[in-house]
């Protein structure tokens, strides 16, 4: 893949994000329940004017709406994971996951979508390898570092 913006921290992440799906309209992200729920909730936020919807792991038919509530984005009730785009969150990709990149792409297959956009962090979705077998229009891979001091 070609290289076509850095991102650099939470800020730049979220900028980043909301460039890539500004003309779109619903949004579905597909993540590992717990895991990428949280990172759902946080992408959605500068979007949030938008429909967004979060589907756990494969299962489409527990598709759930995020709803803006007084406490910032939260899940809400059933709807249709279809969408203008969907974004496939790297923990989908993780080892203690289990999914492997084929059974992402069958599941791909049974929703409607116009655009795919992965989301990971440390180029897991390169080390699995997930951008050779899904047909992603665009990656965001970020790289966390930091540290702890006492």
């Amino acid at each position: 893949m070609e290289k076509i913006q850095d991102v650099k921290g939470l800020g730049g992440m979220l900028n980043g994000f909301r460039e890539l799906v500004k003309d779109e309209t619903k949004i579905t992200f597909v993540g590992s329940p717990g895991f990428c729920t949280p990172f759902a909730l946080f992408l959605g936020y500068p979007v949030r004017d938008k429909e967004l919807v979060f589907v756990p792991g494969l299962n489409k038919e527990k598709a759930r709406r995020i709803i803006s509530t007084e406490y910032g984005l939260e899940l809400g009730d059933k709807s249709s994971a279809d969408a203008d785009v969907v974004v496939v969150l790297g923990g989908m990709a993780m080892p203690k996951i289990g999914v492997k990149p084929e059974e992402m792409k069958d599941f791909l297959t049974k929703i409607k979508y116009k655009k795919l956009i992965g989301v990971c962090f440390m180029s897991i979705f390169e080390k699995a390898g997930w951008c050779q077998t899904l047909d992603y229009d665009y990656v965001m891979n970020l790289i966390i570092e930091g540290e702890v001091s006492k």
